[in-house]
């Protein structure tokens, strides 16, 4: 619970308040890309760690990822609504259904820039794997995202294994925060429920967030020892030095390039970019492919940007 606290402490005494809303104009965005700074376009950058929602103290609106979508020329983006997350007063705290219906008419509105992630709340006493399968089955989500830290509850815990098994029947990742060893989002906590699942691949968000990244490449390199789990990194706010580490440990299949857009808001991949440089320059050209976008065309089956 300290640990929780003080992430969140240190979250709300920065920036404005951020709240939900939606550009409107999809040929607006597609001209504005084809005439904006080239950016990463190179790259062809997939972001698999973004956000839609309010959260106070931070710029979250849709139309900032999307003037940052355009700025970079990022291929592909995918969301999730963080309105999920049960911080009443903080965020809209809303129930599963409710934020991701909104992710489903976020995407379906720029279907070109965005890709969903189903949010859960398995805490929630209306919580169920049965609200979120229908967003995996008939609306096309690629995705389910945990937050154990903002949902309260322990990664390892039971209930997270109806939202597990449905990942594995509709053959999609499962992204959860990462945090500190001993957290309620600590690597080997995740390591635990996902070795209940192992033909699932589990995405750790942020690789050990605050500071854990060693532990979390540990945990990685031990499930790929061990044939006993399906586990990644993402690289949202991590240390681009542990980041190569993890790459040349694990090897560049078990990493993948996120940012939580838009964390840093207005100008949020402009603080990458002395990340992307290092990777780009320290990484073969092939594994560099990977992290920014090869790993996340072939866990999400995003085989149509091949």
């Amino acid at each position: 619970m300290r640990y929780f606290l003080t992430v969140l402490f240190a979250i709300l005494i920065f920036g404005h308040l951020g709240v939900f809303t939606v550009c409107s104009n999809t040929g607006e965005v597609a001209q504005s890309q084809k005439n904006s700074d080239p950016g990463w376009s190179e790259y062809e950058v997939i972001d698999i760690h973004a956000h839609i929602g309010s959260f106070r103290g931070f710029d979250l609106k849709t139309e900032t990822l999307l003037s940052n979508i355009r700025r970079f020329n990022i291929r592909l983006a995918l969301i999730s609504n963080i309105d999920g997350a049960h911080l009443p007063g903080t965020t809209l705290n809303l129930d599963e259904n409710s934020a991701n219906q909104i992710t489903l008419q976020t995407v379906q509105e720029y279907p070109g820039l965005l890709r969903a992630l189903a949010w859960a709340r398995p805490t929630d006493p209306d919580g169920s794997p049965a609200n979120i399968e229908p967003f995996l089955r008939d609306h096309g989500f690629v995705g389910v995202k945990l937050h154990p830290e903002m949902n309260q509850f322990a990664a390892d815990d039971t209930l997270v294994d109806g939202y597990l098994e449905l990942c594995a029947k509709y053959e999609v990742p499962a992204v959860f925060h990462c945090g500190a060893v001993g957290s309620n989002s600590g690597p080997e906590k995740i390591y635990t429920a996902a070795k209940r699942h192992p033909t699932v691949a589990v995405i750790f968000y942020h690789m050990g967030f605050t500071g854990a990244y060693q532990q979390a490449i540990s945990v990685v390199k031990e499930s790929i020892v061990a044939k006993d789990a399906n586990l990644y990194l993402g690289t949202a706010q991590a240390d681009p030095h542990f980041v190569l580490a993890a790459v040349k440990e694990l090897g560049a299949d078990r990493v993948l390039f996120g940012t939580d857009a838009t964390y840093y808001g207005q100008n949020h991949y402009e603080e990458y970019t002395d990340f992307v440089k290092l990777l780009h320059e320290n990484l073969s050209e092939s594994d560099f492919a990977k992290v920014m976008h090869g790993n996340a065309i072939k866990l999400f089956r995003f085989e149509f940007l091949q």
